[in-house]
């Protein structure tokens, strides 16, 4: 059986120079009101929010480890995509232009790539109308609505900078496979390594390189590790050197587990539900509509690969397979298009635990598919009558695509245009951001139902908890507010963003000893985060230009006023180590001297103090206590929600139900309460 080599290097043709120039500018018109766009979504913690980024001198040490992608995002290696930030930073500073362009211009080389390398994929066919075909599938993959997240998006880069080295490495194995030219195999191995050193998803090219091999120069296995060892120990070898390598470098980011997407779920829950994302990737290929700039919670999860979504999606991915076999040796070029869409959509099926569900950006390197199997499927039906037909169908195609993206990019243009994009639409990130709108325009009551919508879809989703308790620490429920706040601090110690929120609950609710203790956590954790050290400097300033009042008035002093906020704020700080340490008789006698000597607050130190006793299961003690807070201020209802709970943990749950009924009067939005008082109903 005779083989289809690529060529070497096919010398380009007069009329193919321009081809080139064409495909540049249909590129470049489809996405020049992108660069108009502005820093949205995660741009503002990623370039916005990184320092590191404003030096060139940083660029080594992103290759180190040192700085990097990872310190911002957690579990990622991107060493190249924080060098274009850099670079870009270095010529355009944070004027949103400069990214934007190069995010275009590396879009325009991909497709300026995938053109060569259709070239030569499709070098044996002798149709005339393959050059015009190459060139239309190409310009397809240019215009293609699917890619916006990519160039529109500046954060979105990193797909388009792991396809411009991932193209030309599958380029320069084309020219080895028939040359055997030692530079051309260098030349393979040094733009994988750079594509990896962009997304990890790159890590298919061993794969994807095997499956062209086996499909469409039709070599055996046996073949294959005779002739071609050369090309997979280098393949191999630099695959394992960047598993090594950024496990090394990975090694001192502390898991953040809760931000996992299938976070507390099974592994069959996780392989099912992620099962339903290829139908979804391959209909957003054929038909880009309803395009979403985030995609947490828009499918349900699913527990079994025996449910609907699942077997539907298990026989799309049967069809597939089963079309590329039988289509092996009648169109080699569409059965490998086909696995070639499977396999680098691998990377991204959560095998691996991943923060995310699934995003259009994923599908940059597979959308490459479509190109080659439109391409087969034109040089196929070159000589019938209505082949004309059938290039008319997809020069249309590129002409609505090329509409849709135009209009798609302008929904990057700012967050508000993008969280608004997705009005109707079912997701967690999405209700968030509707959420974070409808505050901003303070809409108090629609930003908490899409933060309940959030939650409904993912309980455990930090952002929506946390977001939520600031709703209601607007709303002045303080409650309801550090319940919420609390429990967003529970899924994520290490996330300084409820910490910060906590501080500043406590500071709107004029406790300041408390806000205190909370922003020296904050500035301990992250001191640039939300001027966390600034404000911790500025209550202690306050604190002084108090005491120094005090200090120097002519009054007589009450017991109270006698002491200084400083030395109470000492002493509630001291109790609250104690009462962490579980040395509770040191607590107690701690808040009991505060309760001497700072009587306006004695409500909380009662209440403290009988929570000490809860913990010890002291429960009578404890409801005596309780009830002293509330004697103290009869319109504290954490006071009535810990009586309550005194009184169900020592049996009485007649009163308890008063007491949370209590609370919640005092506060309707009282969460606590509400759900302690749905458990003993």
């Amino acid at each position: 059986m005779n083989v289809v080599r690529p060529a070497v290097s096919t010398p380009i043709k007069g009329n193919q120079l321009y081809y080139y120039l064409i495909l540049a500018i249909i590129a470049f018109a489809v996405y020049a009101n992108s660069l108009s766009n502005q820093f949205v979504f995660d741009d503002e913690s990623l370039i916005l929010s990184d320092p590191t980024i404003t030096l060139l001198s940083n660029i080594p040490l992103f290759f180190t480890g040192e700085m990097g992608f990872h310190k911002v995002i957690g579990a990622y290696f991107r060493p190249m995509v924080s060098t274009s930030f850099t670079v870009d930073y270095a010529i355009w500073g944070y004027d949103p232009f400069g990214f934007h362009l190069t995010n275009v211009l590396i879009h325009i080389i991909c497709v300026l790539l995938l053109y060569r390398l259709l070239m030569m994929m499709f070098s044996g066919s002798h149709s005339n109308i393959k050059d015009h075909s190459i060139l239309l599938v190409t310009a397809l993959f240019a215009v293609h609505p699917i890619h916006t997240e990519v160039v529109s998006w500046v954060s979105g880069r990193t797909d388009g900078l792991a396809c411009v080295f991932y193209l030309p490495a599958f380029i320069f194995y084309l020219r080895f496979a028939k040359s055997r030219r030692t530079n051309d195999l260098v030349f393979t191995g040094i733009f994988y390594s750079l594509s990896l050193l962009s997304k990890e998803m790159a890590i298919t090219f061993p794969a994807v390189v095997l499956l062209y091999e086996l499909i469409v120069n039709k070599r055996g296995i046996k073949k294959l590790i005779r002739s071609e060892s050369a090309m997979y120990i280098t393949l191999i070898l630099i695959s394992l050197i960047y598993i090594v390598y950024r496990s090394i470098v990975l090694s001192q980011i502390t898991p953040r587990q809760s931000y996992i997407y299938f976070y507390g779920k099974d592994s069959a829950t996780a392989f099912s539900t992620m099962l339903q994302t290829i139908p979804l990737y391959l209909r957003l290929m054929v038909l880009p509509y309803g395009l979403l700039y985030h995609y947490s919670g828009y499918l349900p999860d699913i527990s079994s690969p025996l449910e609907t979504g699942a077997l539907i999606a298990i026989g799309v991915v049967a069809v597939l397979i089963f079309a590329a076999i039988w289509l092996r040796n009648r169109m080699p070029q569409l059965s490998f298009g086909l696995l070639y869409f499977l396999v680098t959509l691998l990377p991204v099926m959560n095998i691996i635990p991943t923060p995310n569900f699934m995003a259009e950006r994923f599908l940059y390197i597979p959308s490459v598919f479509l190109s080659i199997v439109v391409c087969s499927i034109l040089l196929k039906l070159a000589n019938f009558n209505y082949s004309k037909y059938v290039l008319g169908a997809v020069f249309l195609a590129s002409v609505v695509f090329g509409y849709m993206t135009i209009a798609r990019n302008g929904d990057w243009k700012t967050n508000d245009a993008l969280f608004l994009s997705a009005q109707g639409r079912q997701g967690v990130f999405t209700y968030i951001n509707l959420g974070n709108v409808s505050a901003r325009k303070g809409n108090m009551d629609e930003a908490e139902l899409y933060f309940r919508k959030a939650l409904d879809l993912r309980p455990e989703t930090l952002i929506a908890n946390n977001n939520l308790g600031k709703v209601f620490m607007v709303k002045g429920q303080y409650d309801s507010a550090l319940f919420y706040m609390n429990k967003a601090r529970l899924l994520d110690t290490l996330s300084p963003e409820p910490v910060s929120s906590i501080a500043e609950l406590h500071e709107k609710s004029n406790m300041t000893s408390e806000a205190m203790v909370w922003l020296e956590k904050l500035n301990a954790m992250a001191p640039q985060y939300m001027n966390a050290k600034q404000r911790l400097d500025n209550i202690k300033a306050q604190m002084l230009a108090r005491d120094t009042i005090n200090k120097g008035s002519t009054q007589p002093k009450s017991d109270s006023t006698a002491h200084s906020s400083s030395d109470i704020y000492e002493l509630e700080r001291l109790s609250g180590i104690s009462y962490n340490k579980k040395n509770y008789s040191e607590a107690i006698e701690q808040m009991k001297e505060l309760i001497r000597i700072n009587p306006s607050r004695s409500s909380v130190y009662y209440s403290n103090i009988g929570m000490c006793y809860m913990d010890q299961n002291r429960f009578f003690e404890a409801i005596g206590y309780f009830q002293s807070s509330i004697n103290s201020d009869p319109k504290f209802s954490t006071a009535y929600n810990n009586l309550g709970y005194a009184f169900e943990m020592s049996g009485d749950k007649q009163k308890a139900k008063e007491n949370y009924e209590k609370a919640l009067q005092l506060d309707p939005g009282n969460q606590l309460a509400k759900q302690r008082l749905e458990n003993i109903r």
